[in-house]
């Protein structure tokens, strides 16, 4: 029992000599002994490293360990969508994406199109300055441009004035542009008085030689953001009378398409699509709905389906009061939304390739020949559309 007693003791010595060494191999301490020199460890905070020092390996002072923090999480960035789901089509006319298509078309349109500027006669009005023409001339410039490949004028003649020029711009614009209206042409002066008290109004036409001409009032009103699409409006009417006989195409394209090229090119700004883009086309609407050839109570897609039909009756206006029947109210808004549709969906250079095709082959033919179904199959589908815009106020 004696040996075993000696046994037992023995090995519990060698258990807590065990425990001991490695509670003092555990804790790290400046002047400990260690086993080679270069070892280190981290200990509390501190790196030590084994040195040598005389006949003995003893850890240094230690240095304090600065942790490095932990990376954050890298959140995961919300997916910018750059383009729709799905391929924009007559049947799915998103309101999110069918404008900012359009308007990108059109801005690259301007930017690839060659500098053309035809050779204008401008007749300016006496009360005019040289800056508010400028005005006009930059976005007067852009359009030309854009519309070259498809219209190239040799020269045109282009009067602005002011309501302070009424005795004036008759006399000026028959000596100076030719333009001396008789039977149905307007005359420039009794528009002015009529349009009294603003003046912003604009019609594009021919000159008594046969050149194009178109005026433009530039005094109360007229520079109004809605107004700066006035000029690019009337020139684009100037591509249309070149390649369609407009007696034979629906108001709708006429004055609707006229509407959308005035307000994105007159409001281009060479890089993203403007905010205003959408006041602009909204602003629109107040005649569209308070109009009486096409009655629209309150808009619904019925509704409009048969208003885009009824301006295809080449029909003028009824006798009324005030501007509230003319045809045009009737086509500006639904019809530049239309436009717009029509360009989102086939693009730009299809937009001109239908337009130049109306020289030679009726509307409705040019139409299911670039847009693969007919003029009245379109009208429900961009109905929609039209209403949606409109409930968006855009």
């Amino acid at each position: 029992m004696k040996r075993q007693g000696r046994l037992l003791a023995l090995v519990l010595a060698i258990i807590l000599a065990g425990g001991s060494v490695a509670a003092n191999a555990a804790t790290i301490k400046a002047g400990a002994t260690c086993s080679k020199a270069g070892l280190t460890k981290i200990y509390s905070g501190k790196k030590y490293t084994c040195i040598k020092s005389g006949r003995k390996y003893i850890w240094n002072k230690g240095v304090a360990v600065i942790a490095a923090p932990k990376p954050s999480p890298t959140p995961t960035p919300s997916p910018i969508a750059t383009a729709p789901a799905q391929p924009i089509t007559f049947d799915n006319l998103d309101t999110k994406w069918v404008r900012k298509i359009a308007y990108d078309q059109i801005a690259a349109g301007v930017a690839n199109s060659t500098n053309y500027v035809p050779n204008i006669t401008y007749v300016i009005g006496p009360s005019l300055t040289a800056a508010r023409v400028d005005q006009e001339k930059q976005a007067l410039n852009r359009t030309s441009s854009f519309w070259s490949d498809i219209f190239k004028p040799s020269q045109v003649f282009i009067g602005y004035f002011t309501e302070k020029d009424v005795d004036w711009v008759d006399s000026a614009m028959c000596s100076q542009a030719r333009y001396c209206p008789s039977g149905q042409s307007p005359v420039i002066s009794k528009v002015i008085k009529d349009d009294t008290p603003w003046c912003s109004s604009a019609m594009a036409t021919k000159n008594n030689d046969g050149v194009p001409f178109f005026d433009q009032c530039l005094g109360n009103g007229s520079d109004a953001i809605k107004n700066r699409q006035t000029g690019p409006h009337e020139y684009t009417h100037w591509v249309q009378q070149e390649n369609a006989n407009l007696s034979m195409v629906p108001n709708w394209w006429t004055e609707g398409s006229a509407d959308y090229f005035g307000n994105t090119l007159g409001i281009y700004n060479g890089a993203t699509m403007p905010a205003q883009l959408d006041e602009m086309s909204y602003n629109s609407s107040y005649n569209w709905v308070r109009q009486d050839l096409c009655p629209m109570p309150e808009p619904t897609v019925e509704l409009i389906t048969k208003c885009f039909r009824y301006t295809y009756n080449g029909g003028g206006a009824p006798p009324g009061n005030g501007n509230k029947y003319m045809l045009a109210h009737v086509s500006y808004y639904m019809g530049g939304l239309a436009t717009e549709a029509m360009i989102a969906v086939k693009g730009l250079a299809t937009f001109k390739a239908f337009t130049k095709d109306l020289k030679t082959i009726t509307f409705d033919t040019a139409f299911e020949k670039h847009y693969g179904l007919t003029a009245d199959e379109f009208y429900p589908k961009v109905a929609k559309y039209v209403l949606a815009m409109y409930q968006q106020k855009r």
